[in-house]
């Protein structure tokens, strides 16, 4: 028989959990560049430009978070993949952040952070 995860350690592997789905989101939508620019050639990038597996992954980061540092641009269709992983990442960053808060709200007691004062002294 297995015990449960005492609160805090739940919490955490949400956590984790959570940081590997986006992690994996944002290599997936890496690869879609990759393939949209390499194979497909409905696209490309300016700028900075992309040489590597490794800048692909970099512009798919600055879009899923929606930073735009614009230190590389995409050109044709990319732009609307761009805008479409721009949009994901910012839905699935907040619907995070709301469940974690649903989740810590639900399993941890909040102590009251002031007591009202008594109006009747």
């Amino acid at each position: 028989m297995t015990t449960p995860l005492e609160p805090f350690n739940r919490v955490m592997l949400a956590v984790l959990i959570l940081f590997v789905a986006h992690f994996a989101g944002i290599v997936i939508f890496a690869c879609m560049f990759g393939i949209g620019h390499q194979l497909l050639n409905i696209g490309g990038f300016s700028g900075d430009g992309v040489d590597t597996v490794l800048d692909y992954f970099y512009f798919s980061v600055v879009s899923y978070t929606s930073l735009g540092l614009s230190d590389i641009f995409p050109t044709g269709h990319l732009r609307f993949l761009t805008g479409v992983e721009a949009l994901t990442g910012l839905l699935l960053i907040a619907w995070s952040g709301a469940y974690l808060f649903a989740m810590m709200n639900r399993l941890w007691d909040w102590p009251p952070c002031a007591e009202p004062d008594d109006p009747e002294k």
